[in-house]
């Protein structure tokens, strides 16, 4: 297993190699996602390039002509608003970011070949269904966040053939502006936290999501020609109220905290909330049977999670000091 770095300026030629690497473009360099990229193994080695800072994703002639001059074999999309309520709020940026950007990737790896992987969410569905949601169920968004990546998904669709969607669900990761670094800030200075307990899903790690895309690509590359939807979702599923009481469980491990209880709420009582579904399963069959990839269990995941954020505290000096990082939690 081989570990490639991000080259800053561009991909390295290897035309003379009977066997060239993938050319990775990320787009989204700020993210807790991208950085996961960075360092997830892959079996055969990938040239992996971030998408400078200085280009605009929303612009769309900045996007295509990085990736005219770049030529990558694989673009992954980690770009997305993680503000489900915000959206509400600020519609036009939330269709900027989650649609149009998307669709401007797309135009963009259609003229220059390339397979665009893009992130959805499970909140296309309504949560309605009893069973866990298969890739091919109807959806049913509830709010404009889901409602603006479903928009996505089906135009990507129909102008590009080499693409990758993948649903996921309550994305956790390591730093100060996710949900695991804000729940553990917030436990030390207050002794009773209220969390939602009457929503599920099946809570993912980035890191989990990074070795899952990895590994797809490392097989399209080799040959494999398996596109479309796919869902990607840790295995079993939990309530935020649980997640918090499995985060604050870990960091115990490392230092005291102030919490005594955590508060079960119902997500309809929080004012201006937008609307949720209750419950979203979904069912990562196709993955398996397609790619042989197996999503992790969340709370192995999550274990892992807040050891690296105690980690990341450690080598930065001081929580105060750490550089902000994108949460992709759903809730």
């Amino acid at each position: 297993m081989t570990k490639s770095r991000s080259n800053s300026t561009g991909f390295t030629e290897e035309s003379d190699s009977r066997f060239p690497r993938a050319r990775v473009l990320i787009v989204g360099h700020e993210t807790s996602l991208a950085r996961a990229l960075l360092d997830a193994p892959s079996s055969v080695g990938q040239q992996r390039l971030v998408l400078p800072g200085d280009i605009n994703p929303l612009q769309d002639n900045q996007i295509f002509e990085a990736i005219r001059l770049r030529r990558p074999d694989f673009v992954i999309n980690t770009v997305v608003d993680s503000g489900v309520d915000a959206a509400e709020h600020d519609p036009t940026r939330c269709r900027q970011i989650n649609h149009d950007v998307a669709v401007g990737l797309a135009i963009a790896c259609r003229e220059f070949g390339a397979t665009l992987l893009q992130l959805s969410t499970d909140y296309i569905f309504d949560g309605q269904k009893d069973m866990a949601y298969f890739e091919d169920d109807a959806p049913n968004p509830l709010n404009l966040f889901g409602q603006t990546r479903l928009e996505a998904e089906r135009d990507i669709a129909s102008l590009l053939d080499q693409h990758i969607l993948l649903r996921v669900s309550h994305l956790f990761a390591p730093g100060p502006q996710t949900f695991v670094g804000q729940l553990i800030a917030r436990a030390r200075v207050e002794r009773a936290l209220p969390m939602i307990a009457d929503e599920r899903g099946c809570p993912t790690s980035v890191d989990d999501i990074a070795r899952i895309i990895t590994a797809m690509i490392d097989q399209l590359h080799a040959g494999g020609g398996a596109y479309g939807v796919f869902h990607v979702a840790g295995q079993g599923d939990a309530s935020w109220s649980e997640l918090a009481e499995v985060v604050i469980a870990q960091a115990r491990q490392f230092e005291h905290l102030a919490v005594e209880d955590i508060l079960p709420i119902e997500g309809h009582s929080i004012a201006g909330r937008a609307r949720r579904p209750k419950r979203l399963i979904l069912s990562a069959r196709k993955l398996l049977y397609t790619f042989g990839i197996k999503p992790r269990a969340w709370r192995q995941e999550l274990a892992s999670t807040v050891a690296a954020h105690y980690m990341q505290k450690k080598e930065q000096g001081s929580c105060e000091s750490e550089m902000p990082v994108q949460s992709f939690g759903n809730g």
